[in-house]
């Protein structure tokens, strides 16, 4: 058997304006997706679909066509012809897809797939590209070339986000933090203290983050807002709690600016704000409907305890993982 890990991440500073030359730091979180391989001789690999619960199962034979079927798709995109969500259309087929990129030159793996998950679906923590990583790590666990795996987690990520960035790959195949500009991927070090500092989660976004991306591309391509989203990033390393609470509050301004935080979620950092405190979305945000994905909050005299959030709101400390993508044998 075989069982691997990945975390989530979250954007410190930088969504948005990494895509338009710019950089971003990102965080990996102690929340992350395991999965369980358990070998057997039958011809088929079986799972259970980790968002609807539906059993699932693929042959050997069906992984050309697939892979064939995305990438066709995918060139359509390209041309204009289909928007990105319709790329990938059933998570089974992200799985597939992934699992052909593993298996090069390999024997198909029958058994069963067991997963198990803390990180939410659709929030802007990076669940796509864990999951991606999740799968290749458990299918080559031997394989330990980082550039190449980052390189892989990307190809099979643009499917659903486009021509997004490295951030959520780099996050969560290298662990810690991670600055991303212009294609170049480093590891810095930032201080442990986020203490006071949580994640909310508003919802899943009704529009993708490939949607998002492309509409403020149309519309900030060349605008001087990209230099403010660097300005906030040159000092994030070097802030203090309190100088990062006001970077947040600049950040989220900006993103206002840009037209990707819904209004429910504006109301919400206005009454995050109103107790001292600050927060901005972490990722690309909404450009439709209610919900904007996840949101960090710097809270220094309270905690999410005391906003006016659903009974049901999912939330937590904020807290880096050290550690990315990692494979077991057991």
């Amino acid at each position: 058997m075989y069982a691997a890990a990945a975390p989530g991440k979250v954007i410190l500073t930088g969504e948005h304006a990494v895509v338009h030359g710019g950089a971003a730091l990102a965080m990996a979180v102690d929340r992350h997706i395991h999965a369980l391989y358990i070998a057997d001789h039958s011809s088929s690999l079986r799972w259970k679909d980790p968002i609807s619960g539906q059993q699932q199962c693929v042959k050997e034979d069906d992984l050309k066509r697939c892979v064939d079927r995305l990438d066709e798709r995918y060139e359509r995109w390209l041309k204009g012809e289909l928007s990105i969500q319709d790329v990938v259309q059933k998570n089974s087929e992200l799985f597939i897809y992934t699992l052909a990129q593993a298996i090069q030159h390999t024997d198909f793996p029958s058994g069963d797939v067991k997963w198990r998950s803390n990180l939410p679906i659709g929030a802007g923590m990076g669940s796509s590209a864990a999951f991606i990583a999740l799968i290749l790590k458990l299918f080559t666990p031997q394989f330990t070339d980082t550039a190449e795996l980052l390189h892989k987690v990307h190809f099979c990520e643009r499917l659903q986000h486009g021509k997004g960035s490295l951030i959520d790959a780099s996050s969560v195949i290298l662990g810690g933090t991670v600055r991303v500009k212009q294609g170049h991927v480093d590891s810095v070090q930032v201080s442990d203290d986020f203490s006071n500092c949580y994640w909310i989660f508003t919802g899943t976004p009704e529009s993708s983050t490939g949607e998002c991306v492309e509409k403020v591309r149309k519309q900030f391509t060349e605008s001087p807002i990209w230099d403010a989203f660097a300005n906030i990033e040159a000092q994030w390393l070097s802030a203090s709690a309190t100088q990062r609470g006001q970077l947040i509050q600049q950040n989220h301004r900006l993103l206002c600016e840009i037209g990707v935080v819904p209004k429910k979620v504006q109301q919400l950092i206005t009454q995050i704000e109103s107790l001292g405190g600050a927060a901005k979305i972490s990722g690309a945000g909404s450009i439709r409907g209610d919900a904007g994905g996840l949101i960090i909050a710097w809270l220094p005299a309270n905690s999410p305890e005391q906003l006016n959030l659903p009974k049901d709101a999912n939330w937590g400390v904020l807290r880096q993982e050290l550690k990315g993508a990692q494979a077991f044998s057991i």
